[in-house]
């Protein structure tokens, strides 16, 4: 498995044409500048990591196929020794990511801040929730809101991994069915937290 991390800054419009139809499509209906900066650097960046993985490019746009929940998904290869990868992307704040594997992946990356006091109860199992409030009592808000965004993008990165999205009651799921793999990285002044998720 390969994650790849980049800044939303460092992409542009060139060479949007090359990115998947349904991308494009979206960017022409998109008006708010942050947002079609965050979904082109999502297109540019897959196509970077699908290439550094070994599938083939090329100079034309992708082809994606899409799940009954809308998960999208690389058409399989025909007449090749190799299997096509699985792939999955997230962004947040100033930074896009992309898990790339030869199994299914599922990936969410969160920038850690104050989240409202009602959020921790309706993500958080009961037991998450104790804890949660344990750690605001005991440590600080920040810890608090820190240890709430592992769960949450333990959860998120769950959802997207079995195609469900928010979809999900992230209350019941049970993260101990699935490998987690959760990274804490400063960007600049931005704490993030990273989490890969995978069947077991």
């Amino acid at each position: 498995m390969k994650l790849y991390v980049r800044k939303i800054e460092d992409y542009s419009d060139a060479g949007t044409e090359f990115l998947e139809e349904a991308r494009r499509t979206r960017l022409k209906r998109i008006k708010n500048p942050k947002v079609r900066s965050e979904c082109i650097a999502a297109g540019m960046l897959l196509r970077e990591a699908l290439a550094d993985y070994g599938y083939p490019v090329g100079e034309e746009p992708l082809e994606l196929a899409y799940g009954p929940e809308g998960k999208p998904e690389l058409k399989r290869i025909e007449n090749s020794n190799r299997s096509t990868p699985y792939f999955c992307l997230s962004h947040s704040e100033n930074i896009v990511v992309c898990a790339v594997d030869d199994v299914p992946v599922g990936v969410d990356v969160e920038d850690v801040k104050k989240v409202s006091s009602l959020l921790p109860k309706r993500v958080l199992s009961d037991n998450e929730y104790d804890e949660y409030c344990r750690i605001s009592e005991s440590k600080s808000a920040d810890a608090a809101y820190r240890y709430f965004t592992v769960c949450w993008t333990e959860k998120e990165s769950i959802s997207k991994l079995v195609g469900k999205g928010i979809g999900m009651d992230f209350r019941t799921i049970k993260k101990e069915d699935f490998m987690l793999h959760t990274l804490m990285r400063t960007i600049g002044d931005v704490e993030y937290v990273i989490t890969i998720a995978q069947y077991k």
